[in-house]
């Protein structure tokens, strides 16, 4: 009988632990099949249908396909209605809905039109994200630009640094092992992969020089910065890059001079022309041979040509010891008109939990803004090095933005028809000033 009993028991017991096995199996399984599970909601949803109403540039269809899908699996009830608006005309899209009152609940946009859009913004609640939360969780850079005290203006999505685009089979014909690292190894680069003889151009080496670049503005800036030039005073009231330092160097203007070189025919550097076209499309279709770009245009040269052998190297330096890079934060905000604003930014702060933004960002190529993905991404083969310059990314304040980049587009244009540099940025900074000064009203 004893041992009748102790055999049901073992029994029982057998039953109960391969049950709980069962269980717990099951259960990790849910658990890592999650689509967020370090993310953790503090909102109340309803249980009646929501749709959120989102506007992003054209360029980025199809970059959060995988994170909605995750998100609606979270909550079925929501839906998000995304609207795709041509780059070419998104800010003024925007401006005039932020006019008339029609903004969705969410649109994105870069960091310097922050002071186009800061009123128009809903702040993030504490139920999502704190402060403190968010400087643990993003890079400086970030921080630095979305947030002022305890109020967080926007989400960020990811951060872009300037980096160098170069074609690879024009530098191993060219015999350079190597992409270059300062400026003075891209001159002799750029010497080594055009064609150029005397003052006529048969061969682009690089695309640089004029407004029509892709980016220019920011292209400008960096030089600038580099150089050596306070783009700003502090707080930023007015714009200082056209100021000598105190030895008489004018930053502003040399490094004016040395852009606009790489469009000059009488110039050592002369690689440009606008003649050629687009200066992303030329470098696809292998008539320019580097560029200088956001590691997210490698999307649109592998569309436009799939059989490009190209790479991405890190921004060559004016001071390889003490580096400076330029950035952009692509910025996600939820308007003060959303009637949903807590979902909204629940969303935002869904889409950029650690799993989801890793999608969003092998999707786009917008390199990371969280902490514990841009260490990650140091060794990816695409955003290594973009990665790697959050670290020493640098901007400035302008303002309103899209005005201050037509004063520069007027600048080097002024330069290239034969005004003195010194003349043609002091020119710019008076313009950038003023737009500095509106967007303080």
């Amino acid at each position: 009988m004893k041992h009748r009993y102790l055999k049901l028991t073992a029994l029982i017991l057998g039953g109960l632990v391969i049950a709980a096995l069962i269980y717990i199996l099951t259960q990790s399984s849910n658990i890592f099949s999650s689509p967020n599970i370090e993310y953790q909601s503090k909102v109340q949803y309803p249980t009646t249908p929501i749709t959120l109403t989102y506007w992003l540039p054209s360029d980025e269809a199809g970059n959060l396909d995988a994170v909605l899908a995750n998100y609606k699996k979270l909550h079925p009830n929501v839906t998000v209605n995304i609207t795709y608006i041509d780059p070419a005309g998104y800010q003024s899209k925007v401006l005039q809905a932020q006019t008339a009152g029609t903004l969705p609940d969410m649109f994105g946009f870069r960091n310097d039109a922050l002071p186009l859009y800061q009123k128009s913004l809903q702040p993030a609640p504490d139920s999502v994200i704190t402060s403190e939360q968010y400087n643990q969780t993003f890079a400086d850079f970030a921080t630095k630009n979305l947030v002022s005290g305890k109020t967080i203006y926007g989400m960020p999505f990811g951060i872009a640094t300037l980096g160098l685009f170069y074609n690879t089979d024009a530098f191993k014909k060219a015999n350079i092992s190597s992409p270059p690292s300062t400026w003075p190894e891209f001159d002799k680069a750029n010497s080594s992969v055009r064609n150029k003889q005397g003052q006529t151009l048969y061969g682009s080496g690089v695309a640089l020089g004029t407004a029509s670049i892709h980016n220019y503005p920011d292209i400008i800036s960096m030089f600038m910065m580099q150089n050596g030039a306070a783009m700003t005073n502090s707080p930023p009231t007015k714009a200082t890059f056209q100021l000598p330092d105190s030895t008489g160097y004018s930053s502003g203007s040399k490094a004016l001079e040395y852009y606009a070189s790489f469009a000059q025919p009488t110039r050592e550097n002369y690689s440009w022309s606008d003649a050629l076209g687009s200066s992303v499309t030329i470098f696809a279709t292998g008539k320019t041979q580097m560029m200088i770009d956001y590691p997210m245009v490698a999307k649109t040269v592998r569309k436009q040509n799939a059989s490009l052998s190209f790479a991405m190297s890190a921004l060559p330096q004016t001071n390889p010891k003490n580096p400076l890079n330029y950035g952009v934060v692509f910025t996600q905000g939820v308007s003060k008109t959303s009637k949903n604003s807590e979902i909204a930014w629940d969303f935002l702060g869904f889409a950029s939990s650690k799993n989801q933004q890793l999608l969003y960002s092998q999707a786009s190529l917008w390199p990371a803004a969280r902490r514990d993905l841009i260490t990650q991404q140091y060794n990816d083969k695409d955003l290594a090095p973009f990665a790697r310059q959050i670290a020493t990314a640098s901007d400035w304040y302008r303002g309103i933005n899209y005005a201050t980049n037509n004063n520069l587009r007027e600048m080097i244009n002024n330069y290239l028809a034969g005004y003195d540099s010194k003349i043609a940025t002091n020119l710019a900074a008076a313009a950038v000033t003023l737009e500095i000064q509106k967007s303080l009203q």
